[in-house]
């Protein structure tokens, strides 16, 4: 009989940040038991709460039949005598096995004579699978941080108090971290507190939502979202969007509800990112707008929908604006120090033992600003703003509101050489210059601002690389591979002329820094949907590697997109294989010729018709083919390789390229097909795609 299997762990309330890696992990823990046992089963799904995990996992077989085994051993060369009887090495795998020497007997498998013998397997229950298994797999679940509680027998994330085990409407007796499995679940804390009894695994959704508890997290995360519109609406404005909040607050109830709170509408003169940081990091709370103006209110999200009294409302307007006070107290003094007066703070503040402080730091990224701007020939205006942003970029990392709120780094200094009437351009590129933080992050948005993030960026993999903090394995303490990828993020969207060879020069031409940016580029290269051999064949290790350190990042990204188109061309699988057909009989040649002593090749008509067409095939196409690169048509530089497939084929069909008995005709063939290969690997290297050719991403 297959039903459903239904696991829930019940507990104290797990930190929101652990709780959906948890729970597919526990998932994936139940069906691995199910799994190694042999217990078919269909799809799994998992669902994450606060104060719980849970696992269904559809159409499981209740019960293992049993069945016949067979157990191999040693060769049978090695487990049987000449006598046929066991030897030590069988007897002593007999033993091992618990079963007499006499019961092994000479199998046969496809990979030789084996010595083994077959017994039988009692069937199981899913009870016994499970209770052989999970308890124990459950138990080494990693976390973050975890707790013992009780007489400390157990350790987990969380102490355990309830445990649901059901397959269909049975019970599976089982003991999981001290719990004994049930069917009683646990509804909300206060608004349906007390046992859920459970029917069947097929009740358990629903169920529970009707004791106040939104078990899937999609379910809890499309409430929340529409009671969020509803507030800002209600409130007279639109929900400011904060994707990362939601996810968080979206872990953190179970039965969500949202409140609506309002505060002095004289704190609307802090900067915008100042109030809205301050609501979202002291109280969890979103902020309300209306048009592009911030309202006097914010919205916090209750685990309940009920709050007949206020008492929810105001105990969060009394905690947010005791917090918005004191943004307000630290913007004002801040705003007393010109932003370049903190400087001298900022040379008491260590970035790293070997490279100084961060004043010294500051004072490099302006160093880095002013060669970039050369490369991308920025104007007088724009450079003189990079290099003034560069220099006060870290400035405010000794200013009380990023110390108070870190993720304004960078925000708080562009806003501070606003308010005191800086260069606008520079501001701006404070402000901006840790960007991109991630891959799904924005870019700076002008110009300045994407040279002093550049800027700051090169500084710290030249420095730390320098420094001995190069990243080894999964040891990378200070970010350096994220910040290599953001580096050439920046150059491929700005379309810069920048390359890994002028990216070496700028951070001081050392090689450690020039092999890390190779192998970062490449590896952020596949991350952009390529494949490695892609990658490999406009690398051209074995051609022309220098070239790849030349090209732009924008140029590097062309040639692979056109080397995908044309891999969908129906002559490229061909071209591929004939290249590399090419490549093999030009060594052959070269290792007869040059390997000779003295070989003079003398003057040479050829007789046979296809080479001479490949010849002057070659010299017409080779020159379009040439231009187009210079061009970076690369359209037609891929449209062009694939119509060498039939000319080459032809010479391989009907003409003898190496000849023994007529070196003077083997030089001169050798010596077109050496031609026409360097085009063909002149701008990728389509010998790595050998045998591949086909596949597709």
């Amino acid at each position: 009989m297959t039903a459903p299997l239904l696991v829930e762990i019940g507990c104290e309330e797990i930190p929101a940040r652990m709780i959906a890696s948890a729970a597919a992990d526990l998932a994936a823990r139940v069906v691995a038991v199910l799994d190694a046992a042999g217990v078919t089963h269909g799809a799994a799904r998992h669902w994450g709460g606060t104060r719980r995990l849970a696992v269904r996992v559809d159409s499981v077989l209740g019960r293992l039949e049993d069945r016949e085994e067979t157990v191999l051993g040693p060769p049978a060369a090695a487990a049987f005598g000449p006598d046929g009887r066991p030897t030590g090495a069988g007897a002593g795998f007999a033993k091992k096995q618990g079963v007499a020497p006499d019961a092994l007997v000479r199998i046969e498998t496809a990979k030789g004579a084996y010595a083994g013998f077959t017994r039988t397997v009692a069937g199981r229950s899913l009870e016994q699978v499970l209770d052989a298994g999970l308890a124990a797999s459950v138990a080494a679940m990693s976390f973050p941080k975890t707790m013992r509680w009780g007489t400390g027998e157990h350790r987990w994330v969380r102490p355990v108090h309830w445990l649901v085990a059901l397959h269909g409407a049975a019970v599976l007796d089982l003991t999981i971290l001290g719990a004994r499995a049930g069917r009683t679940s646990q509804g909300h804390r206060f608004l349906a507190p007390g046992g859920v009894e459970l029917a069947s695994a097929d009740a358990y959704v629903d169920r529970l939502a009707a004791a106040r508890v939104l078990v899937d997290p999609v379910a809890r995360r499309t409430a929340l979202e529409t009671a969020l519109h509803a507030a800002a609406a209600a409130a007279g404005g639109r929900l400011v969007e904060d994707p990362a909040l939601l996810e968080e607050i979206t872990d953190l109830v179970e039965w969500p509800g949202v409140v609506v709170g309002r505060f002095d509408a004289a704190f609307l003169d802090l900067p915008r990112a100042i109030l809205v940081t301050t609501l979202r990091h002291h109280q969890k709370s979103f902020s309300v707008q209306s048009g592009d103006r911030l309202l006097p209110a914010f919205l916090s999200v209750a685990n309940t929908d009920r709050d007949p009294a206020g008492h929810v409302r105001r105990g969060n307007e009394w905690v947010v604006i005791g917090r918005l006070d004191d943004a307000r107290f630290f913007w004002t003094e801040d705003r007393k120090r010109p932003l370049a007066d903190r400087m001298s703070d900022l040379a008491r503040v260590t970035f790293h033992k070997k490279l100084g402080s961060y004043a010294e730091k500051a004072e490099r990224i302006a160093k880095y600003a002013n060669m970039l701007a050369d490369l991308i020939n920025l104007d007088q205006r724009e450079r003189n703003a990079a290099i003034e942003a560069g220099r006060l970029a870290k400035a405010d990392l000794v200013t009380s509101l990023v110390g108070e709120f870190p993720e304004l780094q960078g925000t708080i200094g562009g806003l501070l050489l606003g308010a005191e009437g800086g260069d606008r351009a520079a501001a701006e590129a404070i402000s901006d210059h840790y960007k991109p933080v991630g891959a799904e992050d924005s870019l700076p948005a002008s110009e300045v601002s994407c040279v002093v993030a550049v800027a700051d960026r090169l500084d710290t993999i030249a420095g730390l690389i320098g420094a001995g903090e190069t990243p080894t394995g999964s040891r990378d303490p200070f970010g350096l591979r994220r910040s290599a990828s953001g580096v050439f993020r920046i150059l491929s969207e700005r379309n810069w002329p920048l390359s890994i060879e002028s990216l070496y020069g700028a951070s001081g031409q050392s090689q450690t820094v020039y092999l890390f940016l190779r192998e970062r580029l490449a590896l952020w290269l596949i991350d952009q949907g390529f494949t490695s051999l892609e990658v490999e064949a406009v690398q051209k290790n074995r051609t022309g590697a220098t070239d790849f350190d030349t090209w732009s990042i924008s140029e590097i990204l062309a040639r692979l997109s056109f080397l995908k188109t044309i891999r969908g061309n129906a002559n490229f699988a061909r071209l591929v294989e004939l290249t590399k057909r090419v490549d093999n009989i030009c060594g052959q040649v070269r290792a007869v010729i040059l390997g000779g002593s003295g070989f003079e090749p003398g003057a040479y008509s050829e007789p046979d018709a296809s080479v001479l067409a490949l010849s002057e095939f070659h010299e017409r196409m080779s020159t379009r083919i040439q231009a187009a690169s210079r061009a970076h048509d690369f359209g037609t530089v891929v449209s062009s390789l694939s119509t060498y497939v039939e000319p080459i084929a032809a010479v391989f069909d009907n003409a003898l390229v190496l000849d023994r008995d007529n070196m003077t005709a083997t030089y001169h063939r050798y010596d077109l097909l050496d031609k026409v290969r360097t085009t063909l690997t002149a701008d990728f290297d389509i010998r790595e795609l050998a045998g591949q050719a086909d596949t597709k991403r």
